[in-house]
């Protein structure tokens, strides 16, 4: 049985009103659909052929924009196995008991997190080969993305580890468990499944963030589409960009199904854990 700790559930003169607003709500949709599928094809935009240019292999299309799919794919992966790593590492230094350590971290956190990422991008491309570090585009895009988001999940898993009730890390800490201990045998696997939601929305931020490589030159999904839409001309643009669209919607469609399976396995490994003999019980025995 699942409860709302946020509403009361709705009595019948709540659930009628929620069906009236949902029904004009879809009439209104359905309404504004419609409208512009008129106006699109009083434009010509609807016409098959202008469409065709999509799949066509031998207009160069696809390939282009498979090409700057896969380049986005390639930073983002990249991005997202670094930001996590760097964000949890950022994050026990900020839960440290040490407070320079504390301080120092804070700070940096802060910092990234107050600096637009396009600065970062910029600074990135153009600031580091002053210094004499030379990256490649994607390097440079990576760098970026992982700077800022690194930041930001810093804080996810922070806030996710803090809302651990104390009474576990005080419980550990009484057997002597080392405070590294605690957080990956304790803290983490509780933390974890709590925060997913949360981590898979920034992923999916991360993600849409490596189309600002376009500012450097980095021959992403949304700056192949671009050059498309150049090259073709603007009565192309509305396929083109709807093309490119289609592709970022399905990726970040498929990271959220994952992000849905891994809780699920996770909730249903919990329960077989709780329901096998070796669990120790939690009421303790009087003496």
């Amino acid at each position: 049985m699942s409860t709302s700790f946020l509403y009361d559930p709705l009595g019948p003169r709540g659930m009628r009103r929620a069906r009236q607003v949902t029904v004009g709500a879809g009439v209104l949709t359905a309404l504004g659909v419609v409208l512009i599928a008129r106006r699109l094809d009083s434009l010509g935009q609807l016409d098959h052929r202008r469409w065709a240019i999509l799949f066509d292999p031998e207009t160069g299309v696809p390939q282009v924009l498979w090409h700057g799919y896969i380049a986005t794919i390639q930073a983002a992966a990249i991005a997202m196995a670094c930001a996590l790593a760097v964000g949890l590492i950022l994050a026990i230094g900020r839960l440290s008991v040490h407070w320079p350590l504390r301080l120092v971290t804070g700070a940096v956190v802060e910092g990234f997190r107050s600096i637009p990422l396009l600065v970062l991008m910029l600074f990135t491309a153009l600031g580091l080969p002053r210094l004499g570090l030379d990256l490649s585009l994607v390097h440079v895009v990576v760098l970026a993305v992982v700077a800022y988001n690194s930041s930001v999940l810093c804080e996810i898993f922070r806030s996710g580890i803090l809302a651990i009730d104390k009474g576990q890390t005080e419980a550990a800490d009484a057997m002597g468990l080392r405070r590294s201990l605690i957080l990956r045998k304790v803290l983490l696997p509780q933390a974890i499944p709590k925060m997913l939601p949360v981590l898979t929305s920034q992923l999916v931020i991360l993600l849409k963030d490596t189309s600002l490589g376009f500012v450097v030159g980095y021959t992403e999904l949304l700056r192949s589409g671009r050059s498309l839409v150049e090259y073709y001309g603007s009565q192309y643009s509305l396929q083109l960009y709807l093309g490119v669209a289609v592709l970022y919607i399905a990726t970040n469609f498929l990271i959220s199904l994952f992000a849905k399976w891994l809780t699920s396995r996770q909730q249903h490994s919990r329960r077989s854990k709780s329901t096998s003999g070796t669990d120790i019980p939690l009421t303790p025995t009087r003496l």
